[in-house]
């Protein structure tokens, strides 16, 4: 790992961090506001009015600032899996507030996560590119347009409780196309150009367009803790394969390196999803409230 790439993991962890933070204030108030569709403004205006909710606003600034930081420094394939350790903050500060001792089965889930990480970053061994905007920048961007579309058409024909799955992925990907166009931002634009770049109006649209929607999934029925987990995976996997094919950030490659990745997103994933699912389990004894939703990490 090359020095730059050293100086990137600090502002990653901390962004990690204030997203875990904000995610767990976001998603406790997220429940009393009124409900609203996709993509509906409305949402944010009822939630603004919470104050714990305008805290989360302001950890979740942090923590975008602090992804900016680290992007400066080291590619996507390194910065965004190390911000899918936001659930483990979640979880030591929700503990902490709760006043709980550790549940072990979440600690073992958390480990399992941190190993699947750990895993990718040593098999990928991410290299930094130049952050410019290369490659088939178009057709990969109306693929991923139309995911989001389609995403957003399902989640309306769906009953109310499977919303939050398809509203997720729409929510991962915009999270991803975002952190993959800040990256070209910070990288390879200086201050004199940056409001000429059109890259910069798009993370404008999408990264409230996705924050929105994380919130939407947040209100979401029975698989919203399943939901978090989706947009947990989801946005490093989409920003990996944005900074392949647009920012020229290849992974390591080989049947070995290849396989590594591979089964060490299938870890991650796993952990995330047993996190989820423990965390709902355990959410629902401390309250006492059967058929509740437990609060769940959201991580950028």
């Amino acid at each position: 790992m090359e020095l730059a790439q050293i100086w990137a993991v600090l502002p990653a962890v901390g962004a990690a961090a204030s997203f875990g933070s904000a995610g767990l204030l976001q998603h406790r108030v997220s429940r009393q506001a009124p409900p609203s569709g996709p993509l509906r403004p409305r949402l944010l205006w009822d939630l603004i009015r919470i104050p714990a909710f305008r805290w989360g606003v302001l950890l979740g600034a942090l923590g975008f600032a602090l992804q900016a930081t680290a992007l400066s420094f080291g590619p996507l394939s390194l910065v965004q899996p190390i911000l899918a350790t936001g659930v483990l903050f979640y979880l030591g500060i929700a503990a902490a507030v709760m006043r709980q001792s550790p549940d072990w089965r979440l600690v073992g889930a958390a480990l399992l996560t941190t190993l699947g990480i750990s895993g990718f970053l040593v098999a990928a061994k991410p290299v930094q590119s130049g952050g410019h905007l290369h490659g088939l920048i178009w057709p990969l961007g109306v693929a991923f347009a139309g995911v989001v579309v389609l995403c957003l058409v399902v989640a309306t024909r769906l009953a109310h409780r499977y919303r939050a799955l398809p509203l997720a992925v729409a929510a991962a990907v915009c999270y991803g196309v975002t952190a993959s166009l800040v990256r070209s931002l910070v990288s390879g634009v200086d201050v004199a150009t940056l409001f000429g770049q059109w890259q910069l109006y798009a993370v404008i649209i999408l990264g409230p367009a996705g924050f929105l929607l994380n919130q939407n999934a947040f209100q979401e029925g029975r698989v919203g803790s399943v939901a978090v987990a989706v947009i947990t995976v989801g946005d490093p996997v989409v920003s990996i394969i944005a900074g392949a094919v647009w920012l020229g950030e290849p992974l390591a490659s080989g049947p070995g390196p290849v396989a590594a990745q591979v089964i060490s997103l299938l870890v991650m994933t796993s952990g995330i999803v047993l996190l989820a699912h423990r965390a709902q389990a355990v959410g629902e004894r401390i309250r006492g409230e059967q058929g509740e939703q437990s609060d769940m990490p959201e991580v950028q």
